[in-house]
């Protein structure tokens, strides 16, 4: 029998049958300028975008102060929720079949408003973002706006003091929001410790003087900071429950086992042992995950050097959950026509 206690017009806690009820595993910490991560919902989505790109001259910031007790944390990640980007029309076919505008997004934290480059670290690719919808063309990809992970070390976090975040774009195309990505933001409702730098060239600033442009009002940009505290239960379980293979493409449909699952994505590996994250992820099940044999050979070439063609890659499905724990399927063999 479940009875309802209420305790004060903010707090209602549940009680089962005399069950005591307790977390298994304590929650990450999440920091930013909002009181929620939810709150990061503007320009994003749809809508007015605000002119927030992200791009090779534009440079997000943000101040975030950090816990003084860094003893019960073991992982750190930045992130930024990402939406928006930008398409184009494929050489010789139709104007509805449209690909992502390729573009490197990296994230920054540093203690002073300077970010050398050991302070940065790639956050994602365009055409892993949802892309920016049509009002004239059926498309595929588009949605709203996720946020994006990196772990980065527990030493570059400045516990106890101040945290300079930031992202930009190292590619050079991306000058404006008609070809970057948008960078959603919150309504804070005056000054925020936020700024916007527009005079970059694919590199944050490596002085602080030079850092701090232009003071944001109002809006804040939704960069964050994830604590994730030592926890008992770490086991993430992939089981494989269906397999296609198709002319252009391979589908995988899994069950990913565990508590607070994040998401599912694909893996390539050349040698079986250096895997690398790739493609669109799945958040929510069920997960069936689809892999083009044109984005696997894309893959490849990145991953192998100069212009030495391999007949076999190495493919895995991942889950990851909250806490960054993770668990994979074993290794698929695919072969690469060329």
């Amino acid at each position: 029998m479940m009875k309802l206690l209420r305790l004060n017009p903010l707090i209602v806690v549940f009680f089962l049958a005399g069950i005591r009820l307790e977390a298994q595993q304590a929650a990450p910490a999440y920091i930013s300028s909002m009181n929620s991560l939810h709150d990061f919902d503007l320009f994003a989505n749809s809508g007015w975008d605000g002119n927030w790109y992200v791009g090779y001259n534009s440079l997000w910031i943000v101040e975030l102060p950090m816990p003084a007790d860094s003893s019960g944390f073991v992982r750190a990640y930045v992130g930024a929720k990402l939406g928006r980007a930008k398409t184009q029309t494929a050489t010789g076919q139709p104007p509805w079949v449209r690909s992502p505008i390729d573009c490197d997004l990296y994230a920054g934290i540093s203690s002073t408003a300077a970010w050398k480059s050991s302070d940065s670290y790639y956050l994602a690719g365009c055409e892993d973002l949802p892309l920016e919808g049509s009002a004239e063309e059926a498309m595929r990809g588009s949605g709203e706006a996720r946020w994006y992970w990196k772990e980065v070390p527990l030493s570059k976090i400045n516990f106890g003091g101040k945290n300079y975040l930031a992202v930009w774009s190292i590619t050079p195309e991306m000058t404006d929001a008609a070809s970057g990505p948008i960078l959603a933001a919150g309504r804070s409702g005056g000054t925020v410790r936020g700024w916007l730098n527009r005079g970059i060239s694919g590199a944050p600033p490596i002085r602080t003087e030079e850092a701090l442009e232009t003071q944001l009002n109002e809006f804040a940009p939704a960069l964050a900071v994830k604590l994730v505290p030592a926890h008992r239960d770490t086991q993430v379980k992939v089981e494989l429950g269906g397999f296609k293979e198709g002319p252009d493409a391979y589908l995988w449909e899994i069950q990913a086992i565990g508590r607070n699952i994040k998401e599912v994505r694909p893996e390539i590996s050349v040698d079986g042992n250096r895997w690398v994250s790739f493609g669109r992820p799945a958040y929510d099940p069920p997960f069936q995950i689809g892999v083009s044999r044109k984005r696997i050979q894309k893959e490849v070439k990145l991953l192998v050097p100069g212009n030495k063609k391999i007949e076999q890659a190495y493919i895995r499905i991942t889950a990851w959950d909250e806490w960054g724990n993770s668990g994979s399927t074993d290794n698929f063999i695919v072969f690469i026509k060329y």
